[in-house]
C-alpha cells in the first residue's frame, strides 16, 4: 500500500491539474515534499450549520502530528479582496482538546491568532464559531458571507483557521447540514459526498461554497464542464436557457482568447443580495438582487465576463506580490490597475465578440468611462500605480481626491490594444501580450512592473517605456484622439449642467467597517463641510451600508433641495447640511470618424467582432 505521504502527493498533483492551481507542480516537488518528510501533520475540519441555530458557522480542525506549540491564524484579508477585516473579532468560543478530550490550554497572542498548548499529544481538536457579529448582516444574502434559514454563503478566509508554517498541507473539509441542503464549491469532491479536498490552504480559501437549496444550471464550454448554482431566496430567471447561453458565450469567448481553460471544471455562483462578485481560482460568487436577475436574465453579464476572466488575469496571470500569500499583513502592488482595470477592459471585450453586447454598445461604454476619467480632477494626480498601491489606505491618504484603478486600468487597456494593433497594423494585439504573460508567469512567480513593460515589448516588438512613463506611473492628461483614432472613433466631449447633490464613497479600509464619504473638491458637500474620510452614517435619512445606498440617496435630489449627511468624524457624530446646486459635469461619446479606412475596420474588428 502506499504511504500517506505518497498518497498525499498524488492528490496534491490530481488537483493542481484539475484546478489549475495557484501552487504549481514545481513547488510540491520541493517545499510540499520536504514539509512532508519532515513531520507530516494532517489537518481537516468540519464545518456544521446546526438545525435550529443560523447565528454562526460552528468549526471542529483536526490536527494529527501538531507541533508544539501550535499556532493557528484566521487571515486578516482575503486575496481579491484589498482591504484588513479584523477577522478575528468575528471567532468566538475557541477552545482546544486532545482526542480523548482533554482540555488543553490556548491563549490568544495577536489579534488573527491563537497558540495551542498541545503538551505532546499526538492529535489536537480545535473547536471554534465563526459569524459577523451584527445578526442583521450576518443574515443578509451577499456575495461573500452569511447564513440564513435556507442558505449560506461560506467565505473560506473568514471560516477556516490555518496551521501557522503549514499553508502547504493538504485538508479535507467536512459539511454537516440541515436536512435538504446540498453544497456548491469548487473543491474537489470525494467518495463521500459531504466532503471535499484541497491541495493547500491557499486553495481551501479560495474555494468559497453555496450551502443550502438552490437552482443548478450544468453546461459544456470549450469542452470544459461549467454549471451556475443560483440562490434567490425562491425566485428564480424567468428565462433559463438565455441565462445559460449568456455564461456559455462569455466562457467560451474568453477561453477563445488564450486558447485552452486553465481549470477542469468551473462553478459560477450567484446570491440574491447588493452587487458586485469575487473571483476565484475555478469558481466566482457574483451578488445581483434578486428581482433584476428574475426579470432579466442577462443583467450580470459584464461582473459575470469581469470575474471569469480572472480566472486567467489574477489568478494565474499575477502580480508578483500575490503569492504565496501573507494573510497577516497588507500586501501592496503598483499593478492592481492591470489586473483589475485590464480585466475591466477585457469585459466589454469579451461582451461585444461573444455578441451579447452590440458594437454600439461597445463604444457607449468606453466613452461613458472616458467621460467619468475627465471629469475626476484626480486624473491629474494620481497616477494607476499610485491608485493601485494605496488601495489600502484611507482615502485621506490621496488628499481629497480619489480615483479607481479599475477606471484607470480600462482606459489603459483599451490604448494599448488600439496602439499595438496601430503599430503593428493589427498583426499583434493585446490578446498576443496576455497570452505571453499566461506562458510566462501563470506559475511560481508573479510578474513585476518592469515585467509587464518587458512583455508588450517582447511580444510587439514596441517600446512603451513613454507610454508607462506618462500615463501608468504619472498622471499626464490623455490625448484621447491620438489613440482612437486607429479604430476609426473619435472622442468628442461636451459639458452639461447637473444637479450638484454629489457624495462620493469608498470602501472602508476595514471590512465591515462604515463606508467613506469622498469629498469631491468644489461641490457643494464641500461647501457645506463633508470631508474625505467621514463614515457614512445616513443620507437624507437612508442608513448606508454601501455604495449603491450612497448611490441611491442622491440620485433623485433636486436642484435647491436641501441634503442632510450624518456621518461620524474622529469618533463623533456630526450632521452636515448642504443645498444641492449645479455643476458642469463632462460627458463623452465615442463616436465614428466621418471616413472610415480599411485599416480602421480591420482595427477595430479585431477588437470587437466575434
Amino acid at each position: 500500500m502506499p504511504s500517506r505521504f505518497l498518497l498525499a502527493l498524488l492528490l496534491a498533483v490530481a488537483c493542481a491539474a484539475r484546478l489549475g492551481g495557484q501552487t504549481p507542480l514545481r513547488a510540491y516537488s520541493d517545499a510540499f515534499i520536504q514539509q512532508y518528510r519532515r513531520t507530516d501533520p494532517r489537518v481537516d475540519y468540519t464545518v456544521t450549520v446546526r438545525n435550529t441555530d443560523r447565528s454562526a458557522y460552528f468549526v471542529e480542525l483536526r490536527i494529527a502530528n501538531a507541533p508544539d506549540p501550535a499556532r493557528l491564524v484566521i487571515p486578516n484579508w482575503a486575496p481579491g479582496a484589498y482591504r484588513l477585516m479584523d477577522s478575528g473579532k468575528n471567532i468566538t468560543g475557541v477552545a482546544a482538546f486532545t482526542s480523548a478530550g482533554d482540555t488543553l490550554p490556548v491563549a490568544q497572542d495577536s489579534p488573527i491568532s491563537w497558540t495551542v498548548n498541545t503538551k505532546g499529544a499526538a492529535a489536537i481538536i480545535v473547536r471554534y464559531a465563526t459569524a459577523v457579529r451584527d445578526s442583521i448582516q450576518w443574515r443578509r444574502p451577499n456575495n461573500r458571507w452569511f447564513l440564513r434559514s435556507t442558505s449560506g454563503v461560506i467565505d473560506g478566509p473568514r471560516t477556516f483557521m490555518y496551521l501557522d508554517g503549514w499553508k502547504l498541507t493538504p485538508a479535507h473539509v467536512t459539511f454537516r447540514l440541515p436536512g435538504g441542503w446540498r453544497i456548491a464549491t469548487g473543491l474537489v469532491p470525494t467518495t463521500d459526498s459531504t466532503t471535499y479536498w484541497a491541495p493547500s490552504y491557499d486553495v481551501l480559501i479560495d474555494s468559497p461554497v453555496l450551502l443550502g437549496t438552490f437552482l443548478s444550471y450544468r453546461f459544456t464550454a470549450a469542452g470544459a464542464p461549467h454549471r451556475a448554482v443560483v440562490d434567490l431566496g425562491g425566485a428564480r430567471p424567468q428565462a433559463g436557457r438565455e441565462f445559460v447561453d449568456m455564461l456559455r458565450r462569455i466562457s467560451e469567448t474568453a477561453i477563445g482568447i488564450f486558447g485552452n481553460a486553465p481549470y477542469a471544471d468551473y462553478t459560477y455562483i450567484y446570491v440574491g443580495g447588493r452587487g458586485g462578485g469575487l473571483e476565484h481560482l475555478n469558481s466566482t460568487t457574483i451578488g445581483v438582487t434578486s428581482e433584476t436577475l428574475a426579470r432579466n436574465p442577462r443583467a450580470a453579464e459584464s461582473v459575470s465576463a469581469h470575474e471569469f476572466f480572472h480566472a486567467w488575469n489574477v489568478k494565474r496571470i499575477r502580480p508578483v506580490e500575490l503569492g504565496p500569500f501573507d494573510y497577516e499583513r497588507e500586501v501592496r502592488t503598483v499593478n492592481l490597475w492591470w489586473s483589475e482595470g485590464v480585466t475591466d477592459y477585457y469585459a466589454d471585450v469579451i461582451l461585444a465578440r461573444a455578441g451579447l453586447d452590440s458594437p454600439a454598445d461597445f463604444a457607449q461604454g468606453l466613452g461613458t468611462a472616458i467621460g467619468n476619467h475627465r471629469s475626476n480632477p484626480a486624473r491629474l494626480l494620481i497616477s494607476p500605480e499610485r491608485a493601485s498601491w494605496t488601495v489600502w489606505d484611507s482615502p485621506a491618504v490621496n488628499d481629497s481626491y480619489t480615483i479607481s484603478y479599475y477606471l484607470q486600468g480600462k482606459l489603459l487597456g483599451f490604448m494599448l490594444d488600439l496602439a499595438i494593433r496601430d503599430s503593428t497594423d493589427n498583426a499583434k494585439s493585446l490578446d498576443d501580450v496576455m497570452r505571453y504573460l499566461f506562458d510566462h508567469f501563470a506559475g511560481e512567480r508573479g510578474f513585476t512592473r518592469d515585467d509587464l513593460l518587458a512583455s508588450v515589448r517582447s511580444t510587439t516588438g514596441l517600446d512603451f517605456q513613454e507610454f508607462w512613463g506618462r500615463y501608468v506611473g504619472g498622471a499626464a492628461e490623455i490625448p484621447w484622439n491620438d489613440y482612437v483614432k486607429a479604430g476609426g472613433w473619435e472622442v468628442v466631449f461636451r459639458d452639461e449642467p447637473a444637479v450638484d447633490a454629489r457624495v462620493g464613497a469608498m470602501t472602508p479600509t476595514v471590512q465591515g467597517g462604515r463606508w467613506r464619504a469622498v469629498a469631491t473638491p468644489g461641490s457643494a458637500a464641500a461647501g457645506g463641510g463633508l470631508r474625505t474620510g467621514d463614515e457614512l452614517l445616513r443620507i437624507n435619512g437612508r442608513g448606508i451600508l454601501d455604495g449603491s445606498d450612497v448611490a441611491a440617496a442622491v440620485r433623485s435630489v433636486p436642484r435647491g433641495a436641501v441634503v442632510t449627511v450624518d456621518v461620524v468624524r474622529n469618533g463623533q457624530p456630526v450632521t452636515i447640511r448642504f443645498q444641492a446646486g449645479t455643476y458642469q459635469r463632462v460627458r463623452a461619446q465615442l463616436r465614428d470618424v466621418p471616413v472610415q479606412t480599411t485599416r480602421m475596420q480591420r482595427i477595430r474588428a479585431g477588437i470587437i467582432a466575434r
